[in-house]
């Protein structure tokens, strides 16, 4: 019994370094977290969704989503111009280790244009983010969406 607490405590610090071990110079390592789409209202087929994303090492751009869940899926921003909150579509947005990517409501989002309306409140969707380092090397992660209410 000991034997086995002891191996399990060696794999568990094993693991523990891993993911706190320094990122390689001009290298990233991406993390998200809390990732969600909000169910379209009314049987419409756009939906909105939200992650926080975290790097070490190498600054990162986001430039891309793709998911089986939807058509597209556009990276979106909100301002305040003129006392009116407006939307608009970017081609980017970074992600720093002082200041990870918030994506959510009234805020930075993903929009999910053609949203698949079998999907249901407590079903889920991979989606796939693409990111740029800006010296032309992109990397792919995947992470699963929850599918959230509009008062969740």
């Amino acid at each position: 019994m000991k034997r086995l607490s002891l191996a399990a405590t060696l794999i568990g610090f094993g693991l523990l370094a891993a993911c706190s071990s320094p990122v390689p110079e001009g290298e990233s390592a991406l993390e998200v977290s809390d990732a969600y789409i909000v169910m379209p209202a009314g049987g419409q087929g756009i939906a909105s969704g939200g992650m926080v994303v975290k790097v070490r090492g190498a600054d990162e751009m986001l430039v891309g989503a793709t998911t089986d869940a939807a058509d597209s899926v556009e990276i979106h921003t909100m301002s305040m111009e003129d006392g009116v909150m407006r939307m608009r579509q970017v081609e980017s947005l970074p992600v720093t280790e002082k200041e990870p990517l918030v994506l959510k409501r009234g805020g930075n989002h993903l929009m999910f244009f053609g949203f698949d309306k079998s999907l249901a409140v407590g079903d889920s969707a991979d989606v796939v983010l693409t990111f740029s380092n800006g010296q032309g090397k992109e990397q792919m992660l995947v992470t699963t969406a929850q599918i959230i209410g509009q008062a969740d």
